[in-house]
């Protein structure tokens, strides 16, 4: 079964290599903004056990499809729900039909247009209490020139990361150093060389108007690995009113559906004091998360740095990928272990 899931693995990565099966060319938009399917994508993947069920969100409701790397296709039986917002939640169940390995997802609305989205569905044949994960930031990709460095740089990362025992990765903010529309388009096709499944979350340097949501549809998500729980938010600026708003509200509501996981992490680009004061009696204070993840420092966290200063959370920072950096770590019953830092350069 190891083999099956490697096979599968490697034929992913000879396709985003080397180009698409003609069943999957219709997907997103021309400049790589989200089209009729919205979640999952490739910096927001569903990462499921065959048995699990996982939901998707889309514009239109319609035929979906898991596509594998062959291009392959299976057919779904979804749930189809109204959302007030105008968009449609499909809920699927997944039976024993589906391989593990790594799909895209296909849908073919009613009026006939057709959306793919690459690496969006990661099947396992189950998850181990002990697994290994790896963590980048501060990528600031500016284009897919080969010759800039820090596209350089990060496709060294990627190509070192594939190539380790990591088994998902997340990727801390400042994907982009303007946050343009180009940069973000960039930034995908460069995802898109992972073999592994991919978690993003946005930083400051990400923030140019909406582009980020419109690559990526949000950038505040919760998802489980194994035990674990994992909660994703964004670190915007917080010297400002203070408002009861979205991010608030849903960080909240994920701290307490994941509060029976055996680990709970916090992964965001930056922690700073001046960040909002309900967010942080969400996490670090009513029920502390136990690890939280982020980079924007572009150095590892000092010893006093290593636990926040409501001294319940460890803290776990990399260095910037565009200096050529990023770390495995481990995850067991006896808590999170960071190897030392991998360096490309």
């Amino acid at each position: 079964m190891r083999n099956t899931i490697l096979k599968k693995i490697f034929i992913t990565a000879i396709i985003v290599i080397f180009g698409l099966p003609p069943s999957l060319s219709l997907a997103r938009n021309v400049d790589g903004t989200l089209s009729l399917i919205k979640l999952p994508n490739e910096g927001v993947p569903v990462v499921v056990a065959k048995g699990q069920d996982f939901k998707v969100l889309t514009e239109n409701k319609g035929e979906l499809f898991l596509v594998d790397g062959d291009g392959k296709k299976f057919p779904l039986q979804p749930l189809w729900k109204s959302l007030s917002s105008g968009k449609w939640e499909a809920k699927v169940w997944l039976s024993e039909a589906y391989p593990p390995g790594a799909y895209s997802i296909q849908l073919i609305g009613d009026n006939g247009e057709v959306d793919t989205n690459f690496r969006s569905v990661w099947i396992f044949e189950g998850f181990y209490e002990y697994y290994t994960f790896a963590h980048i930031s501060d990528v600031h990709i500016i284009s897919m020139d080969s010759s800039n460095d820090n596209t350089a740089t990060f496709e060294k990362v990627i190509n070192r990361v594939n190539s380790s025992d990591a088994q998902f990765v997340l990727i801390t903010g400042d994907i982009t150093h303007n946050g343009s529309i180009e940069e973000m388009k960039a930034f995908l096709k460069l995802l898109n060389k992972f073999v592994k499944p991919t978690f993003v979350c946005a930083g400051n340097h990400d923030r140019s108007s909406n582009n980020y949501e419109l690559f990526f549809y949000t950038s505040t998500y919760a998802f489980r690995f194994s035990k674990d729980g994992y909660i994703v938010f964004d670190s915007r600026e917080y010297r400002v009113a203070d408002p009861w708003d979205e991010q608030d509200n849903v960080v909240y509501r994920y701290r307490r559906e994941l509060k029976p996981s055996r680990w709970v992490f916090g992964v965001t680009h930056r922690y700073e004091y001046t960040m909002g004061m309900r967010l942080q009696l969400a996490l670090f204070v009513d029920d502390p998360v136990d690890y939280l993840l982020y980079g924007h420092i572009h150095r590892e966290n000092t010893k006093e740095e290593s636990v926040l200063p409501w001294g319940k959370t460890t803290v776990f920072v990399v260095p910037a990928c565009k200096d050529g950096y990023f770390r495995v770590y481990d995850v067991g019953e006896g808590g999170v272990f960071p190897r030392e830092l991998t360096s490309v350069k």
